[in-house]
Parts: C-alpha cells; structure tokens; sequence
C-alpha cells in the first residue's frame, strides 16, 4: 500500500502561511481549511501507522 502525503504536505503548508503571517505583524488565525486539512493528515498518519504495525505481526 503507498502513504499518500497529499494532506500532511497541504497542512504543513497551511501551517507555514499562518506562522509568515505571524511573522509579518498579523495576528496568527488558523482558519476552518486549516483544521479540515489536518485532520485528514492527521488521520493519513495514524491509517499508515496502523498499516505499518500489522505488517509488522
């Protein structure tokens, strides 16, 4: 099975933009697209984590 990192490269993305605007002067807002898309990273991790373990048994 391949990992797919579409979403956890969106989110690292996404995180970067927000930590610029910081940097910038603005205030740091994560918005509903950020957590959407981490979520769905963050599920793409622990699917390939559980993956990996049963290959392991």
């Amino acid at each position: 099975m391949q990992v797919t990192t579409d979403y956890i490269h969106h989110a690292a993305r996404l995180a970067r933009q927000i930590h610029l605007e910081a940097a910038m002067g603005g205030t740091p807002a994560p918005d509903a697209d950020f957590y959407k898309t981490l979520a769905k990273a963050l599920n793409d991790i622990a699917e390939s984590l559980e993956t990996m373990a049963k290959r392991r048994d």
